[in-house]
């Protein structure tokens, strides 16, 4: 039995891309006040190599210009955009590293790097979803590193990397040199607190973000802090500032779009719905990725705050697009938009869920479940859920041995699997035993997880539970067909949950068949 994608409770977290591509989108402008405001400026200003290198125009100059302007997420400046042609016209004295970070300023498209994605579709896949593109590119920040040792962005775009590949100890020791590097860039400090977030550190995600210097000043980081603090169980104590900002004029909507979306949800959660439709309002003036799918999220939990998201021409839109896709029962689409989330954001489960999900339950395509499956296993290597689902999708097909090996990877009780995890690990489990013809002990494992979903009270689990038994009790001819399709009976036609009323009608006309068959 599968784990569904669960559309839980969601926050602005900060989300992370490449540092070409966040600074292509906007994220990265310290000049966010309005006219006559001052702007935030990072601890390395570049001003001072600017200077250095209009008057001493050498290969070190340029490379301690182009290094210092990847810090501060300046791209088209055009002294740096020289400096950057100056390394590649002279590349017999440059070093390789000057040479690669030279070639993202003169090289890079912006308009490529943002709608690359807007094209492609799930056919895609396999040539798209590859480790060895990531390891390559591991590879080649490393040789960045051994020029530019002190550059913390390097370590930020190590760390994002060796997330991908579901290298935790060596992406969290990529961060921390990064944070140690440069302890109150914002670019950092958001990637650092998605990073700890990603792998459960809520309190260190939290803590580095409330304890920088730009917390009160800087709306992308209080945002982040906001959101953080919730999901920590606290109140912000930077929550006033924030009100402060959102109603002082003084930025940009661009740049308070996440942080009116995060107090908005804070005010949701606290059943202020007036005050949270206000905050919405305001985050939805310009928004961005993060804070449409936040309100697409909210609209699930409150019918009134419902848009339409294609009334918005945002860059990256992919999980909003998705998630309303998914609501509003458009599941082809949905599973290109979520294969394009997947790519944006390839180190989030949360892509890997919904796709394997969709194809699964509602399309039948075992074939692109299994693929979002184990393209999630890159990045969550033996994950309970991946691996269950995984799992169900080889045994539906009868792909007995290769469901083996996967489902020997996990233990009969994973250390901190949560127990719809475990029930439909015990279901899956079942599964494996009809098809492998030991009917017997896959109908005690079925049972017990019937047992087990109604004990904790989730009926939709006790339904797909009751559901797959079913259909292999119908499978195999047992004796107990009669009295499992009784309790079948009484499960509704028209529940809340597409898959189970598909999965019913599914069991049912199997039933049929099978009474034909046998008359």
């Amino acid at each position: 039995m599968a784990n569904i994608f669960e559309n839980k409770d969601r926050r602005v977290i900060p989300n992370w891309r490449s540092f070409k591509k966040t600074a292509v989108l906007g994220e990265l402008d310290n000049n966010i006040g309005r006219v006559n405001k001052q702007p935030i400026r990072s601890l390395i200003s570049i001003d001072e190599y600017i200077e250095d290198w209009s008057h001493n125009k050498t290969i070190p100059h340029a490379g301690d210009l182009l290094s210092s302007a990847i810090v501060n997420g300046i791209a088209n400046n055009e002294h740096v955009l020289e400096a950057a042609q100056f390394i590649l016209g002279n590349s017999a004295s440059s070093t390789l590293p000057q040479i690669s970070l030279a070639k993202r300023f003169v090289t890079s498209n912006d308009k490529l790097l943002t709608d690359k994605l807007e094209n492609i579709t799930i056919s895609e896949f396999a040539s798209l979803v590859d480790p060895k593109l990531i390891w390559n590119k591991i590879k080649e920040i490393k040789a960045a590193i051994i020029g530019f040792p002190y550059n913390p962005i390097f370590y930020v775009e190590l760390a994002r990397n060796y997330s991908i590949v579901g290298q935790e100890k060596k992406a969290l020791r990529a961060m921390h040199i990064a944070l140690n590097l440069s302890p109150d860039n914002r670019f950092i400090l958001r990637c650092g607190s998605r990073l700890f977030a990603h792998y459960d550190e809520i309190g260190i995600a939290h803590d580095i973000l409330r304890k920088t210097s730009l917390a009160g000043i800087d709306p992308w980081i209080t945002s982040a802090e906001i959101s953080l603090a919730t999901l920590r169980g606290r109140s912000s104590r930077f929550l006033k500032k924030g009100f402060e900002m959102l109603n002082s004029n003084n930025f940009s909507s661009s740049n308070i779009t996440e942080l009116a979306s995060a107090i908005g949800t804070v005010e949701l959660i606290d059943g202020s719905l007036k005050k949270s439709k206000q905050f919405f309002k305001k985050s939805l003036l310009a928004p961005n990725d993060n804070s449409l799918a936040q309100i697409e999220w909210a609209s699930s939990k409150e019918p009134s705050l419902r848009i339409d998201i294609n009334e918005f021409h945002v860059k990256h839109n992919f999980e909003a697009q998705a998630l309303e896709n998914f609501h509003s029962n458009h599941l082809t689409e949905c599973i290109d938009n979520t294969f394009r989330w997947f790519l944006d954001m390839p180190f989030s489960k949360r892509p890997v869920m919904l796709g394997a999900h969709i194809a699964n339950s509602f399309l039948n395509d075992q074939e692109t479940s299994r693929g979002f499956l184990k393209a999630g296993l890159i990045s969550h290597p033996n994950d309970p859920q991946i691996i269950n689902n995984l799992v169900y999708s080889l045994a539906l097909e009868n792909k007995i041995e290769e469901a083996m090996k996967f489902m020997n990877l996990l233990t009969d009780n994973p250390t901190g699997a949560a127990d719809i995890t475990k029930i439909c690990l015990k279901a899956t489990r079942g599964l494996l035993c009809f098809r492998s013809g030991v009917p017997d002990m896959g109908r005690s494992l079925y049972l017990e997880a019937i047992e087990k979903a109604k004990d904790i009270k989730n009926q939709y689990y006790n339904w797909l539970a009751i559901l797959n038994y079913a259909r292999e009790e119908i499978l195999v001819k047992s004796n107990e067909i009669e009295t499992i399709m009784e309790t079948v009976a009484r499960i509704p036609d028209n529940t809340s949950a597409g898959d189970v009323n598909k999965l019913k009608k599914e069991v049912v006309e199997l039933h049929a068949k099978s009474k034909v068959a046998l008359s």
